[in-house]
């Protein structure tokens, strides 16, 4: 099992912050129960993603991509595996097919910061 982890401070950051806008959000607070029921099943399941759409963002290792469609809109959460914590680096709503490179570069630099420095 995984324990969850908020980057930069572990329980706290952008992505916990972004959830929490779209828990109070009245149309968008199904996506949150959503999101948080895939975040949920990553702990507990981990590697076994069940039915949580997620993929290794090819060249840019060992960045991963939680991906969740709901009601037209494409949310993105980026996350890496650290021993037995799972680290929510950066959430977004993606607009077009492409990623964007500044999200990706984002999440691959708090991805390296996690990876190489010993965050608590």
């Amino acid at each position: 099992m995984l324990h969850r982890k908020y980057y930069p401070h572990g329980e706290s950051g952008d992505v916990r912050d972004y959830l929490d806008a779209l828990r109070k959000s009245n149309q968008k607070k199904k996506a949150a129960v959503k999101l948080d029921i895939d975040i949920q099943t990553l702990e507990t399941f981990w590697p076994h993603t069940l039915n949580v759409t997620v993929r290794i963002l090819r060249g840019w290792e060992p960045l991963w991509e939680l991906k969740r469609l709901y009601d037209k809109i494409a949310y993105r959460i980026f996350f890496c595996i650290r021993n037995d914590e799972l680290w929510l680096l950066s959430a977004y709503e993606k607009a077009s097919e492409k990623t964007p490179r500044s999200e990706l570069e984002r999440a691959h630099r708090r991805m390296r910061e996690v990876l190489e420095k010993n965050y608590e």
